[in-house]
């Protein structure tokens, strides 16, 4: 007993200092968590530019759960001299572009994660600028996997909007039509072209007219978008989107919200959306990610809160593992008490048992004084009673055997003395 009272208390500081250790490394991990999301958040709502030189590689890279989303690309020469090697700029060549650098980065490098690429005017056909050092700048987001899509018919208005406090931010916008998607703003009129003819400029005026703001219209037609089509062409207006947090955007921005700028599409934040047969509502596919930036962005609005949620959450996790352990160290000293106090029980009800057979066998000797010999014979062992039931049985087989005799005998000689009167007579 007094090795378990001593053992007692070290096996309770063991429990509180696994308790502390586990404590302090779920805290641990859950900080690296969210700076880990942090960075996620940073990477997909902040816009990033990469550039490289003639000769070097550019890459293009999105953490996971995203995709590359191309905003702009830009390769030739301009007056921003980004490359050392590049030689003073000539009077009739200072300025010059390849057309085709976005095309060939929306192929090659749109709805990836990684992309990388090597520098050179072969990759866009012909040189723009010949005997210049030129450089390819690419500006675009991290598209997150879960996300909103809306696409508007030509005629139509498209309506954008989240609910506050979340703003938009838009990843991707292309006016025209795809190759293939005859039910996407069906016309019955004319035949679908056989290839494809998009206007991706149009991101830069969807995003002039919609980003960080709760709610956007736009004119989908021609007067606001460039036609990539042939005439009689119907087209629609496709936009990927998704709701983010205030705060966020404007700890990744904060130019945006000190801009004054009016934007050159038309826009209207008391229109009602009309929604007709041909377009198409935003789905709810990123309800789930903007519930995230949400959380995020409350945490890190109220960290104080978030600390208070935390700590209590760990004191009562803490609380009912030490009622929980309170509760096992009570049954089992209960479950010991029980299995020493059992055998004396049995002892005693033992005894009991004894003696109240012995005054039962008195009370039976006092009342049947009168039938001992029948209990005599009623205490007759199994093997006597078989002895004597032979010995009864031959008996009873000797005294047949020997009646038959006589009844043979007796037969025996009544035909003689028939025999003896039948000689005497025929004599």
């Amino acid at each position: 007993m007094r090795v378990m009272s001593w053992t007692r208390p070290c096996l309770g500081l063991d429990w509180s200092h696994s308790l502390l250790c586990l404590t302090l490394l779920l805290w641990i991990r859950r900080m690296n968590g969210l700076a880990d999301f942090s960075n996620y958040l940073s990477r997909i709502i902040t816009s990033h530019s990469v550039h490289a030189c003639d000769g070097q590689p550019l890459r293009l890279h999105c953490p996971r759960h995203s995709t590359i989303s191309i905003q702009s690309a830009f390769y030739g020469s301009s007056e921003a001299r980004l490359c050392r090697a590049e030689p003073p700029l000539r009077t009739h060549n200072h300025s010059c572009s390849a057309f085709t650098a976005l095309q060939k980065l929306l192929s090659e490098c749109q709805s990836h994660r990684d992309c990388q690429l090597p520098v050179n005017h072969l990759l866009f056909g012909k040189d723009p600028c010949p005997g210049t050092t030129k450089y390819l700048h690419v500006d675009y987001k991290c598209k997150p996997t879960e996300h909103k899509r809306h696409v508007a018919c030509e005629g139509e208005t498209m309506v954008l909007r989240c609910k506050p406090p979340r703003v938009l931010n838009i990843y991707a916008a292309v006016y025209g039509r795809g190759l293939g998607q005859t039910d996407t703003c069906p016309s019955h009129l004319t035949r679908p072209p056989p290839f494809e003819c998009l206007n991706h400029e149009a991101l830069h005026l969807v995003s002039k007219a919609c980003y960080s703001k709760q709610k956007c219209a736009v004119a989908v037609s021609n007067q606001t978008f460039r036609d990539p089509c042939f005439p009689e062409t119907r087209k629609y207006l496709s936009v990927v989107y998704s709701c983010v947090p205030q705060t966020l955007l404007r700890e990744a921005d904060p130019d945006i919200f000190s801009s004054t700028s009016s934007p050159t599409v038309h826009t209207d934040e008391d229109v009602e959306e009309p929604f007709s047969k041909g377009s198409r509502r935003p789905d709810n596919s990123g309800a789930m990610m903007s519930n995230s930036l949400l959380t995020y962005a409350y945490i890190k609005e109220h960290p104080e809160m978030a600390a208070l949620l935390f700590t209590s959450s760990v004191c009562v996790g803490l609380l009912l593992t030490l009622l929980a352990v309170s509760v096992r160290v009570t049954c089992r000293g209960q479950r010991l008490r029980d299995q020493r106090l059992a055998p004396r029980s049995l002892s005693q009800t033992l005894k009991c048992q004894e003696d109240e057979d012995d005054e039962e066998e008195e009370e039976e000797e006092d009342d049947d004084d009168d039938d001992v010999e029948g209990t005599e014979s009623s205490l007759i062992s199994a093997t006597e009673r078989k002895a004597l039931y032979g010995w009864e049985e031959v008996t009873y087989v000797s005294e047949a055997a020997e009646r038959a005799e006589r009844i043979e005998r007796r037969e025996m000689i009544i035909q003689e003395i028939w025999m003896n009167a039948y000689l005497n007579g025929s004599c």
